[in-house]
């Protein structure tokens, strides 16, 4: 044997020979096609609702199965109670920024952390008190069917819905 080697071909050589037409013309569809779909995606999927402050998320939830008098009754309840509401809410999210501002912190006071996540239960304990109280107190108000579906039964003319899962 002489000790000279064949030359062999640059990377660039042998991938130019790899690389066909059709090749090409397949990666080109699987590129569109990711992206067709990226596309369907982005428009079957809208971005979320904007953002509602309690009541209001509430009562249009429940407001939507009442007739057009019960409802009526309800948001009327409600909304002396906003800025009682507002300030629940922003205590409420002070006490869950004091949660996770401890959980961020090296090393973690598990003591505090327990008394934050205790201060921050009770906030969201008295939002749901505040709003039991507010449906407790308009039902004498409301229709014998309003205060069916109000607590989550069918109405007389309607039928039930079907288990969640």
């Amino acid at each position: 044997m002489s000790g000279f080697a064949a030359p062999q071909p640059s990377v660039l050589s042998r991938l130019r020979q790899r690389i066909s037409l059709r090749t090409l013309a397949l990666a080109s569809l699987a590129l569109n096609l990711f992206l067709g779909a990226m596309l369907v995606a982005t428009i079957r999927n809208p971005p979320p609702p904007p953002y509602r402050p309690m009541p209001d998320r509430f009562v249009e939830h429940v407001a939507a199965d009442l007739s057009d008098a019960d409802a009526a009754v309800l948001r009327a309840a409600f909304e002396p109670l906003r800025p009682r509401y507002d300030a629940l809410s922003q205590e409420y999210r002070e006490a869950g920024q004091r949660v996770r501002a401890l959980l961020q912190a090296e090393p973690v006071d598990f003591d505090s952390l327990r008394a934050a996540t205790s201060a921050a239960r009770a906030k969201r304990r008295q939002i749901g008190e505040l709003t039991e109280e507010t449906v407790l107190s308009i039902l004498p108000g409301l229709s014998p069917a309003g205060r069916l579906r109000l607590v989550g039964g069918p109405g007389p003319e309607r039928e039930p819905k079907a288990p969640k899962k």
